[in-house]
């Protein structure tokens, strides 16, 4: 089923597992066992998906497959819906890290659907004895350094159909476009993944990414697990941001203006837009459905200048989306950036505006 000549739906499915200290190898750690978001996990100290990315470690089926377990699939994925699907993404929650969900790797061309018995003799089968999905161990990769999600990032970057959010009690269909937009991140963040490159070349949706050159300072490279959510954080992409080409320094503004710091600033600013409070006007936007007025945040020094402090939050503003293209693109000038305020003069007029303070 087609949404237009390039787009496939249902092409991929992201499903959720329990997080494994041991790299989804080995049995999972006492502490593992507890946080599981699972209650049958917590309840059973028993791990099922323990062994699904051990396809290098453990012996495969006789028909050469290896078998793997998620919960989403406890409940089969309709026939109907499933037959386009041709990766499945495992995320899960790092409970190490403030419960940071990530994309820790998939099963390319799987089969699923029913349940799969593990047959060859291995002393963690007995213990792991089944699963609901399995797929050859050349087309299941695990990435050393995962994909950190959350709904902002999935829809700022197409990794979910539009509109969709990640699904909290089932799973989520992916079509082809998103299923692109993983594994182009994933190539980033794992560009010396031999297995993961040969994946690709093999992959006919995904051919134009295997004769594209990445560049292993991209963007996602550079952020890694930094979900720039504070000052801390942001302190550190500043300076992983030096020496960086123009394209990625926007890229990492982007990101922060997406981020919850940016969100922070919003509300201090009670989702009023900067330059229109300051010409006495009504904030010139929209109330979104959570009843909040839509409001964007712009760094005034540009990123690609390097400036120290450019990611800062001194550095921030909100303002309406018609002012924020303004700034980018109209006729506006920085005349002044003090500690305390911005001077600018936007069509002839001058403008102060007063800096926001994050303790």
């Amino acid at each position: 089923m087609y949404i237009d000549q390039t787009t496939i739906i249902n092409y991929g499915i992201l499903a959720s597992i329990s997080w494994n200290s041991n790299k989804w190898e080995d049995d999972p750690s006492i502490e593992d066992l507890k946080r599981s978001k699972y209650d049958y996990v917590k309840d059973n100290a028993h791990m099922h998906e323990s062994l699904n990315f051990g396809h290098d470690k453990f012996p495969t089926e006789e028909d050469g497959y290896y078998i793997g377990y998620t919960p989403m699939f406890n409940r089969a994925p309709d026939i109907k819906n499933s037959r386009n699907v041709q990766v499945v993404f495992f995320t899960s929650s790092d409970y190490k890290n403030s419960n940071r969900k990530t994309i820790i790797g998939f099963y390319g061309f799987p089969l699923f659907g029913e349940w799969f018995k593990r047959t060859p003799e291995n002393k963690l089968y007995k213990k792991y004895d089944s699963g609901n999905i399995k797929a050859f161990p050349e087309n299941i990769i695990f990435f050393q350094n995962p994909i950190v999600i959350n709904n902002e990032i999935v829809q700022s970057n197409n990794l979910l159909p539009k509109g969709k959010k990640i699904s909290q009690q089932g799973f989520n269909y992916l079509n082809s476009d998103n299923v692109y937009n993983l594994i182009k991140l994933a190539l980033s963040l794992n560009a010396k993944n031999k297995k993961l490159k040969f994946f690709v070349e093999k992959f006919p949706l995904l051919e134009k990414l295997a004769k594209e050159e990445f560049d292993l300072e991209d963007f996602i490279s550079i952020v890694g697990i930094i979900t720039a959510d504070t000052l801390k954080e942001i302190e550190k992409l500043e300076k992983k941001m030096k020496g960086q080409q123009p394209e990625i320094k926007q890229r990492i503004s982007n990101y922060i203006e997406r981020g919850a710091i940016s969100n922070k600033v919003k509300k201090l600013n009670n989702y009023k837009c900067s330059i229109c409070e300051a010409l006495g006007n009504p904030t010139n936007s929209f109330i979104k459905a959570n009843g909040d007025t839509y409001i964007e945040t712009h760094h005034v020094e540009p990123v690609s200048t390097i400036k120290t402090g450019v990611l800062s939050v001194t550095n921030l503003m909100t303002v309406c989306a018609n002012h924020h293209r303004q700034l980018h693109y109209g006729k506006a000038q920085l005349t002044e950036n003090t500690e305390k305020h911005f001077k600018f003069i936007i069509d002839e007029k001058k403008i102060f505006i007063s800096k926001v303070k994050i303790e």
